[in-house]
């Protein structure tokens, strides 16, 4: 068997992204060949490097605005890692999966783009990269631009701030957190940019970069993290033959204590490779398969590194990346893996025998020093087999790499060299290994040299772009089947269900199925027999009333992935002909980037009833259950409950469920649980059993059926929720969220809103007919105001979801039975002002703990500083419009 996923650089082709950004100059303007760009450098004094961290889903991940994502850990060579701006006490995640359990499956990744430029009569490749992982100190050459832009945040929840403060809701929001940052590689000053040793100062290529990367919460989308680029040619002259790829260092296993105590041994066992299929089965229980086209990489048996043996797993999933829409469908794909060492026998690539590196470095390294050797990756057309088949000379010689050569039209057939036997073993099992996947040349084709190379040229204003998908995956290594030695790795015990069907949807949401994205009316391929996202009532079957939408498999001849036969031949889209996008397969989408998914219904509009004991939440049936609304996707209203959760911290991963409502519906579902119909409201005269397509449907309630009457407040339209006897004072989060019953159509699991989208800050605080109080009072020192209370509260010490909050001087008192709106002021026993405190009046900043009867006060003076013991005076002036200028008095006293 011939080893052909070099020609799989058709199966990452989605559609030709190039985009011209004004007239592209004529031959005889350019100046031909290689590239000298004549641009400004950079102001070294406007230099801003930031970086922000995604949150919003399952993988946390650390995005910067100088050219890659993932973090430094710190050692002699990283002295300053970067911490999260919105938790300034922490180190940002490069990528923890999932989030919270501190284990990184990223160390950094980063585009690299290569050309060749012309200097002094001498023709060489430079390449410019945000990170490349072993030079030290390392070399970072893109940069924030002379006119730097601040990474810009936006998110599609309504009414939502981060965590520094910024309102970041937007109509132009794409996913539930939006991150664009703005980068270039014109920067050389050394104080930025560091020098080569091999190849001495920077040259830039003038490249501008403009990223955007996507997360979400939601069921189907929260294992992976979207990241777009448009790469422009902002210099003077055109790029001659530009190679674009993207490069991922992972060190598996990684975490924050074992890089700040130097016992960081992550980096020592990660194993790496590709995978073409997604394997599933369908409704009918039947195998079917998808082309995901994915490089993967994780540690090699899921133990600490010095741990030989067990189901003890410290980082027991696999991260990836998918490549979801390549830099122009025509391209070359190369798919190359290396492991970095110092010593020659360990730094290892595979390479063919034929492969015509200068020098002949791939004979003994793996590593790519140097521009040179790095332009000859990025172009050097190989797709590597995957790290465990080091040690398998017979399978490395049975799977020798077919490559078509546009320039004889024929098949050229490459033998991989074979890995010294004497250190196989050890590179098969795991090592310091890192991959890059690469494209090109981009541009347009200009004409052949001497040498009868074909020459492409991107020009000056002209741009391309790619998108990715960093894909987490659980449960790789089955804890029922784990490697039995560290030494020795057995890859069929490695489970590769769930990146595979993480990368998938990753696919949907970039390009969502049978969605006709810029209304030229292409939906898509497959509208055939089997009702595969079927567009009318029409084309679906009705049984007892109930819509049904089921895939038992493809059609007739969709056995090669392929439907766009002479019979489809559309004569409005004639390049549709044959394949939809010219990649030889099924293609459920119309190669339009829509960079969404199906969504949960509208979020509740969440409000609070005041009250002296009480948490009472009060919300109206619009907008979740507007019969007007409807599921983009499965173009139904699929609203099918409620559910009710409370917090200490309000961060979406900390909420507890509390209880939850739905609507009385039914079902089909098959004998796996899955939804074969859309619900109906009651069961009666449909069948308690029945076969569709050939598959045993039994009817269901469709959740746990409670009904809504429970909620109703005042009316049928308003809901009402009652916490009851809850923490005066002590203000927690509470959150209603929507959900839906999925589609059974597409497969899409049940939705829920984020809970963060709607929730409030309250707590039961008096009555302003009473006097106003202070409590505690006194204010004692000597207690501990920290301790934990059993619902996971403190008086003290706990976030309050700012930037503002600093555990080790958090200090507060509450003033209580206040008016709606006042001013309180604080004096000592001698009539001195010690503090002004305003509470829902102009001047109030306590906008994340201010209650509406009560206000709190963190013990420091008007001069910023902490009060010392003794007895205080207050006063409450009633600013409402009823009271207006009444005043109350009291008294409170500190013990330090």
């Amino acid at each position: 068997m011939h080893w052909t996923k070099a020609l799989l650089c058709f199966g990452f082709l989605l559609v030709s992204s190039l985009s011209f950004a004004r007239h592209a100059p004529t031959p005889d303007e350019l100046q031909r060949g290689p590239v000298n760009p004549r641009f400004r450098e950079t102001s070294v004094a406007n230099i801003d490097r930031l970086n922000r961290v995604h949150r919003a889903g399952a993988m946390w991940m650390n995005i910067t605005n100088w050219g890659y994502f993932g973090n430094y850990g710190i050692d002699s060579n990283n002295p300053i890692p970067m911490l999260d701006p919105e938790y300034p006490d922490l180190w940002a995640p490069q990528c923890e999966y999932p989030g919270g359990s501190e284990v990184q499956y990223l160390y950094q990744g980063s585009l690299w783009l290569g050309a060749l430029i012309q200097e002094e009569g001498y023709e060489y490749p430079r390449v410019s990269c945000g990170a490349e992982g072993w030079i030290f100190p390392r070399i970072h050459e893109f940069n924030p631009g002379e006119e730097p832009d601040p990474i810009i945040e936006r998110t599609t929840r309504p009414n939502t701030f981060n965590r520094l403060g910024d309102y970041i809701s937007s109509d132009e929001a794409v996913s539930e957190q939006d991150m664009i940052a703005v980068y270039q590689d014109t920067l050389t000053d050394p104080t930025y940019v560091e020098t080569d040793p091999m190849d001495g100062p920077h040259v830039p290529l003038g490249i501008k970069i403009r990223q955007t990367s996507y997360s979400w919460s939601y069921a189907y989308a929260r294992d992976f993290i979207i990241i777009d680029w448009e790469v422009e040619n902002i210099a003077d002259n055109f790029l001659k033959n530009l190679y674009v790829g993207l490069y991922i260092d992972a060190d598996v296993g990684a975490n924050w204590e074992q890089y700040r105590t130097g016992t960081n041994a992550g980096h020592t066992d990660d194993v790496c490779g590709f995978q073409e299929y997604y394997y599933y089965e369908n409704a009918a229980g039947v195998i079917d398969s998808s082309v995901i086209n994915t490089a993967w990489i994780a540690d090699n048996d899921g133990r600490p590194a010095d741990v030989s043996t067990g189901s003890e797993f410290s980082t027991p999933h696999v991260s990836g990346t998918r490549v979801l829409r390549a830099p122009n469908p025509h391209l070359r794909t190369s798919f190359n893996w290396w492991i970095s060492n110092n010593d020659e026998g360990l730094d290892f690539g595979p390479a063919w025998f034929d492969d015509g590196a200068a020098g002949e470095w791939t004979t003994t390294l793996g590593t790519p020093l140097g521009d040179s050797r790095k332009y000859f990756v990025l172009g050097n057309r190989e797709f590597d087999y995957d790290q465990i088949y080091v040690n398998q000379p017979t399978y490395i010689r049975g799977n020798p790499q077919d490559v078509y050569n546009p320039a004889t039209g024929e098949t050229e057939e490459h033998q991989w060299r074979i890995p010294d036997a004497e250190n196989a073993d050890d590179l098969a099992n795991g090592y310091d290994t890192r991959y890059l996947l690469s494209w090109g040349p981009l541009g347009i084709f200009d004409y052949i040299d001497d040498a009868g190379n074909r020459i492409y040229r991107l020009n000056p204003g002209e741009s391309f772009s790619m998108t990715i998908a960093y894909v987490a995956g659980q449960n790789f290594h089955d804890r029922n089947h784990f490697q039995p030695s560290n030494q020795v790795i057995d890859p069929s015990l490695y489970n590769f269900a769930d990146i595979r069907y993480n990368a998938d949807w990753a696919s949907k949401v970039y390009d969502n199925p049978m969605i006709d994205t810029n209304g030229d009316g292409w939906y898509g391929e497959d509208t055939g027999e089997d009702h595969l996202y079927a567009e009318t009532p029409g084309d679906s079957i009705f049984i007892d009333g109930l819509f049904i939408a089921v895939y038992p498999g493809r059609d007739p001849g969709e056995g090669d992935e392929s439907l766009q036969h002479a019979e489809d031949y559309n004569p409005y889209k004639p390049e549709r002909y044959d394949y939809s996008s010219g990649n030889g397969m099924l293609d459920l989408g119309d190669n339009e980037p829509d960079f969404r998914g199906p969504p949960p219904p509208p979020v509740p509009i969440l409000t609070h009833i005041p009250d002296e004991f009480d948490v009472r939440l009060r919300w109206s049936t619009f907008p979740s259950e507007d019969e007007g609304y409807q599921d983009p996707f499965s173009r139904l209203q699929d609203f099918e409950g409620y559910r009710i959760y409370t917090s200490a911290t309000g961060l979406e991963s900390d909420y507890s469920f509390v209880a939850e409502y739905d609507r009385i519906d039914y079902a089909y579902f098959t004998d796996r649980d899955s939804m074969l119909t859309t619900p109906v409201p009651s069961r009666e005269g449909i069948a308690q059993d029945t076969i569709i397509d050939d598959i045993h449907g039994i009817l269901r309630p469709v959740g746990p059926n409670i009904g809504l009457e429970e909620l109703f407040a005042e009316n049928d339209t308003t809901y009402e929720y009652r916490f009851e006897s809850a923490h005066p004072l002590m203000p927690r989060w509470y959150a209603v969220t929507a959900y839906d019953y999925g589609d059974p159509k597409s497969g899409t699991p049940s939705l829920e809103t984020s809970k963060s989208a709607n929730a409030i800050f309250v707590a039961p605080a008096g009555d302003p007919r009473h006097k106003p109080g202070v409590a505690p009072n006194p204010y004692r020192a000597d207690q501990d105001y920290t301790v934990i209370h059993g619902d996971g509260l403190a008086w003290e010490n706990r976030d309050d979801g700012t930037p503002r909050f600093f555990p080790q001087t958090d200090r507060r008192i509450w003033f209580y039975n206040l008016p709606e709106e006042c001013i309180i002021r604080v004096y000592t026993v001698a009539g001195d002002l010690v503090q002004l405190i305003p509470h829902n009046v102009s001047g109030d900043r306590n906008t994340f703990e201010s209650l509406e009867h009560a206000e709190s006060w963190d013990l420091n003076s008007r001069n910023n500083q902490q009060v010392v013991s003794g007895l205080y005076l207050f006063s409450v002036e009633d600013k409402t419009s009823e009271n207006h200028g009444n005043i109350e008095v009291g008294k409170f006293v500190i013990i330090r």
